[in-house]
């Protein structure tokens, strides 16, 4: 049995023409980073006041919905007022966290968008253990957090305390 193989190529080759476009950079570590690992920091120890100084005055917060739902959006205070509330239930009154990776994207236009997976778990007071993993959108200026997009599962969360 004899095997063939033909190849044929077009003689004619076509010029592609590419066009240069300004591209957004990535950061695992710099001044942006080091503020979305202090706001977590200060967060999971309920340190309300370190946390507030990662954030511009009028952040706002939309947790586990999408990003434009303005129905669900929350300035810092009742933010704050919401999770102080429910660290106080925890056994030594704070969060751990887990493994943590955070990233800053700068687009082409010099917009800032920070990320954040990180994994939390607890006790609370009444000996019961729970854990999630979040993901974190933030929009940044100036060196302050002015806009969170978190998500992640409350199945646990909802038994703080129960």
């Amino acid at each position: 049995m004899s095997a063939y193989l033909i190849a044929c190529t077009n003689k004619e080759s076509k010029k592609t023409e590419t066009k240069s476009e300004a591209t957004a950079t990535v950061a695992f570590s710099g001044p942006d980073v080091d503020l979305i690992k202090k706001s977590l920091t200060a967060f999971a120890k309920g340190d309300w006041e370190t946390w507030k100084t990662t954030f511009a005055d009028t952040a706002i917060h939309v947790h586990n919905a999408w990003y434009s739902d303005t129905s669900v959006a929350l300035n810092m205070s009742q933010m704050q007022e919401g999770f102080k509330k429910q660290l106080e239930l925890l056994d030594g009154g704070k969060l751990i966290v887990g493994n943590v990776i955070a990233e800053v994207l700068t687009m082409p236009d010099g917009t800032k968008i920070g990320h954040r997976w990180n994994e939390f778990s607890w006790k609370d007071k009444k000996g019961k253990t729970g854990k999630t993993v979040v993901m974190v959108a933030s929009a940044i200026k100036d060196g302050k957090i002015i806009f969170e997009n978190a998500i992640y599962d409350t199945k646990d969360f909802a038994k703080i305390g129960q």
